[in-house]
């Protein structure tokens, strides 16, 4: 005689099914968020790792000019506006340059001397938060009209608007190697946040990069990069620099340049 399920047990078995499902649910739904969180990261580092390695080219790319003597002009500016771990502060940085990094290929200023400033600049009505620049001829001078621009000034004609790099960047500390010692008593790099000789070029800087996490629970991605800037002795000792008689000419000007390859336009 055969016996039908009863209740209890088709109730049980209705249970068990919807627990198995649930839980299936449950570990589908961690996977995938998992997947797209894991897609955005490596999104983000793809973009910032193009976006920094424009800014070490354009380090590597520095110009100074070997004619014997310091000139504040050509030096490197550190405005810090970063106590060295905050993740949405930004320092700002600013140093003469030749080459196509950062600027572009495209840009009339990669044929020339020019001046570039590096900062994060936070979400505005009409530009996202991200790592933006500035870039103007060396003596900051429109060769047109004759007149002075303002570097600090973001308008399109009296000023030098910022113009983005790349998105995801929410925070930026640079360090300096300090400039009389370099090297602390146990052979570490002796790194400073302020940079008073601006007259000069440092031997190298440390850049730190604070990159938006994936998701709000998350903290935030740092990147991490040390820059030796090649004209940093050519700077900092312009005479005994140029006594060996290897000055250089370079856009019609005596001076040197970094030894990194400017790499591509953005």
């Amino acid at each position: 005689m055969k016996r039908g399920f009863t209740l209890v047990e088709l109730l049980a078995a209705t249970l068990i099914m919807a627990i198995m499902m649930t839980a299936g649910f449950f570990a589908f739904n961690q996977v995938l968020h998992a997947w797209q969180k894991g897609e955005r990261t490596v999104t983000r580092l793809q973009m910032a790792d193009y976006a920094i390695a424009q800014v070490v080219s354009a380090l590597r790319s520095a110009y100074y000019p070997t004619t014997g003597a310091a000139d504040a002009k050509y030096g490197f500016m550190l405005l810090d506006g970063n106590d060295g771990d905050e993740e949405d502060k930004s320092d700002t940085i600013q140093w003469t340059k030749l080459g196509s990094a950062i600027v572009g290929s495209d840009s009339e200023l990669s044929e020339t001397i020019h001046t570039v400033r590096l900062f994060v600049q936070d979400e505005t009505r009409d530009s996202p938060r991200g790592l933006y620049f500035k870039a103007g001829a060396f003596d900051l001078v429109d060769d047109e009209e004759g007149e002075e621009r303002n570097f600090d000034d973001d308008d399109e004609e009296d000023g030098y608007p910022p113009e983005l790099i790349a998105e995801g960047f929410q925070g930026f500390n640079c360090r300096v190697l300090d400039k009389t010692e370099p090297f602390k008593p146990d052979g570490k790099w002796n790194w400073q946040d302020a940079w008073d000789t601006s007259n000069c070029i440092p031997r190298a800087v440390e850049l730190t990069f604070f990159l938006e996490p994936a998701t709000d629970r998350d903290e935030p991605i740092v990147v991490k990069r040390v820059v030796e800037i090649p004209l940093w002795d050519v700077s900092q000792n312009p005479i005994s620099a140029t006594s060996d008689g290897k000055d250089k000419k370079e856009g019609g000007r005596t001076g040197g340049r970094g030894g990194g390859a400017p790499g591509g336009g953005r």
